[in-house]
């Protein structure tokens, strides 16, 4: 078997999808690291956070550079943090189960589409844990990236029955819906949250994530990704809150989440979009579909 035939195989394109996941994963923690600074994330080149040593090439390494020494830098006593292997790692799984799951098929648009819109939510998930913001070039950047790439690959949207003019303007359609959908129903949610706790309840860069995903998803992704990741988010902070008040009872001074902190919700916007994109896309368009069969039943009589 040649080089070609192996990386056209299921199992090269798995390990080509962990490898160039690992990559990404790698220059993702660059972009989370740089650009909530204001920094250029082509120049300088990687550094040492503690002594501004350049890193070299074969210390610099995606997943093994960590691995091998420790977890800590190799010019000083520097410690890497876990969080930088751990984006690795996952990027590299995500990409690697997309090469897997797409290397039969011929149509190449929900395979990139499933490959970008993960680096994007990985890296909305990081950037908002550590500094509560989302970027416009991960929401408003993603959502005309989005409308873009539905428009050349309309088989995002699962559309490929017409003409190519027709299917192009049908998935920019789906795309354009979904980014309204998305962004206007969490924006009207979070106006009557607003009223009823009489304080902010959602920020605008959630508002702007919802049409990112919408933009990808269409507009049952959208309705999906707003109340699974409340879903999430519950399942998530509950006990984390639990445990908190607990502490918080025993120790006056205890750390840890406590209720009426702000957590942000972009993380689990992000995680509900991935999971529908990757995962369970035909079971929630199932359900929508069979919910809008009971609507057009209703209305007839």
């Amino acid at each position: 078997m040649t080089l070609a035939e192996f990386l056209s195989s299921e199992p090269g394109m798995l390990l080509s999808g962990l490898a160039l996941g690992a990559v990404a994963g790698s220059f993702l923690n660059v972009c989370a690291h740089r650009i909530p600074l204001g920094q250029s994330i082509v120049t300088p080149r990687s550094r040492c956070p503690q002594c501004k040593s350049p890193i070299p090439w074969f210390r610099n390494l995606p997943v093994f550079s960590w691995l091998v020494q420790g977890g800590k830098a190799g010019c000083c006593t520097f410690r890497i943090p876990l969080r930088y292997w751990l984006v690795e790692v996952f990027v590299a799984m995500v990409f690697g189960f997309l090469f897997h799951r797409y290397s039969q098929m011929p149509n190449l648009g929900p395979f990139v589409a499933g490959c970008i819109f993960a680096w994007l939510m990985t890296a909305v998930v990081v950037v908002d844990m550590e500094h509560m913001i989302i970027p416009d070039r991960f929401s408003m950047g993603g959502a005309v990236g989005g409308v873009l790439l539905s428009m050349a690959f309309p088989s995002i949207h699962l559309i490929h029955h017409s003409t190519e003019f027709l299917d192009r303007l049908g998935g920019g359609m789906n795309s354009l819906i979904g980014l309204l959908v998305g962004s206007a129903s969490l924006y009207w949610i979070g106006i009557l949250a607003e009223k009823g706790l009489k304080k902010e309840a959602l920020g605008e860069g959630d508002v702007k994530l919802m049409g990112c995903i919408g933009a990808f998803c269409g507009w049952k992704g959208a309705i999906f990704a707003i109340f699974g990741g409340a879903t999430l988010g519950a399942f998530i902070l509950l006990p984390l809150l639990v445990v908190g008040r607990l502490r918080a009872n025993e120790k006056d001074d205890a750390e840890g989440l406590a209720w009426g902190q702000e957590v942000p919700f972009g993380p689990y916007l992000a995680l509900a979009g991935l999971l529908y994109l990757t995962c369970i896309r035909s079971w929630v368009d199932g359900w929508f579909d069979s919910l809008i069969v009971v609507f057009q039943r209703s209305s007839l009589g």
